[in-house]
């Protein structure tokens, strides 16, 4: 459990970091190599927050610790917000969904450091 919320926490830090590299420098319709790799950057990550998030909440159902466990529910619920507010954000270009975007990140980052915290 340590180790995968670990390796969460730290996803999410390049998450960020890939996020507001896409906000400074990316313009839409991509025209240039970098502003895609930027993008794509930001999705993959994306992807493998929701991956390790889904791997966190079956270690806490294996472990049966039940704040654990309401922690990794919550951030897979988070998880998919942020997910939602990306995916209308990327498909109607209306900034107001990137709000929906960092709710869902730092909802996720509570969580995924609440449950780093606890195992420690």
């Amino acid at each position: 459990m340590l180790y995968i919320s670990l390796a969460e926490t730290i996803l999410l830090a390049g998450l960020f970091y890939a996020g507001i590299a896409t906000l400074f420098y990316d313009k839409f319709p991509l025209n240039a190599y970098s502003e895609a790799l930027i993008l794509s950057s930001h999705i993959t990550l994306a992807m493998l927050v929701g991956f390790f998030g889904a791997a966190m909440l079956a270690q806490s159902v294996r472990e049966g610790i039940r704040s654990v466990y309401l922690f990794s529910l919550l951030n897979l619920l988070f998880i998919g917000i942020a997910a939602a507010g990306g995916l209308a954000f990327y498909g109607l270009l209306i900034p107001d969904y990137a709000y929906l975007m960092a709710l869902g990140f730092f909802g996720s980052l509570f969580c995924t450091s609440s449950v780093l915290f606890y195992t420690i």
